[in-house]
């Protein structure tokens, strides 16, 4: 029996499950109903009886009520994967912002060109007056471009705003450096929601993991080897800050645990405040590597949710039959 010839009977059934479903996107209610029509015609062209095809269906609430619990989440996973993007891409704007405070008051105009720079320890502010402040901003309008431009440009807009801070952040030696970390969270900000909505496997999750555990451990693992090659002296409580601490949230990191994501943000940013207040001759590496904590970790906390049981439409929109019947195991529609 072809599907646009069903009874009066499932006709009146289809209209009574469109309008339970009259909420949920239009797509998704074809969808739900050319199943249902599909196996319906397939129940009667095997011989069943039209109630017993029906009653093998539940009543449209019950078939509405389930799927909205398997169809929708899937699109609602796509404003997940917006918020993320979002969420990134907001911390980056504000880390620009700080940075340009940073770079305009904080900065020795020593870190500049010696035909820019200004006396020992005078601020770039008081050096090159307030005009240049505003420049240090450029790259914090830059990464804010994508909240306002059209929804059909904006990824590409985030990943030409994260190529063009990249190549400027290269091409202006130390000032650059400072922008090293809006980077890295601008690349996140394009690329996680980028992965996300390709739904990368649990192998592909656990190496995410695995990375950011192993890039949050390397400065402890360092800080050990030079203790225990006596090239280094530490008291007690530098090995529990230094070497303990990141072999501890490492390992809650590798677990998917967002607490060791949080803790990692926050050591994260710490490192960048202790890097700027107590310059020396490791501040590059204390500010890249609090950078990169603080992308790792703020990557990790806004994409980490409790543990959930898999929902969403099996392939072809159908679950294996719950019993078996005397035509030979029909296959029921979601939601049946």
């Amino acid at each position: 029996m072809s599907n646009s010839a069903l009874p009066e009977a499932a006709e009146t059934y289809l209209r009574a499950l469109a309008a339970e479903l009259a909420d949920a996107p239009p797509d998704t209610v074809r969808e739900i109903i050319e199943g249902v029509r599909g196996h319906i015609a397939e129940a009667l062209d095997s011989g069943r009886p039209l109630d017993q095809a029906l009653a093998g269906l539940g009543s449209p609430q019950a078939v509405a009520a389930q799927a909205r619990e398997e169809l929708v989440p899937a699109h609602r996973a796509g404003d997940r994967v917006a918020g993320v993007g979002r969420a990134l891409r907001m911390v980056a704007v504000v880390l620009g912002v700080l940075t340009a405070v940073c770079v305009s008051f904080l900065l020795p105009s020593t870190a500049l060109p010696s035909d820019l720079a200004g006396p020992e320890g005078q601020s770039i502010m008081r050096r090159l007056g307030p005009g240049f402040a505003m420049l240090t901003l450029l790259p914090a309008l830059i990464a804010a471009v994508p909240f306002v431009v059209p929804p059909r440009v904006r990824e590409v807009t985030g990943v030409v705003g994260a190529g063009v801070l990249t190549a400027l952040a290269c091409a202006t030696g130390e000032v650059g450096l400072y922008y090293l970390p809006l980077v890295l969270m601008l690349w996140a900000a394009t690329v996680v929601p980028w992965v996300m909505r390709r739904r990368i496997g649990r192998a592909a999750l656990r190496s995410w993991r695995l990375v950011a555990a192993g890039a949050v451990i390397l400065p402890g693992l360092l800080l050990a080897l030079s203790v225990a090659t006596g090239s280094l002296g530490i008291e007690w409580l530098g090995v529990l800050l230094w070497i303990v601490g990141p072999l501890v949230v490492g390992a809650l990191c590798a677990l998917g645990l967002r607490i060791g994501y949080a803790l990692t943000a926050l050591a994260g940013a710490l490192v960048m405040a202790f890097a700027i207040t107590e310059r020396g001759f490791l501040f590059a590496a204390f500010w890249v590597f609090g950078g990169l904590y603080l992308m790792i970790g703020t990557t990790g906390v806004v994409t980490t949710r409790p543990e959930q049981r898999p929902v969403g439409p099996t392939q072809g929109g159908y679950h294996d039959a719950d019993r078996g019947d005397a035509s030979g195991g029909h296959r029921r529609p979601t939601g049946s």
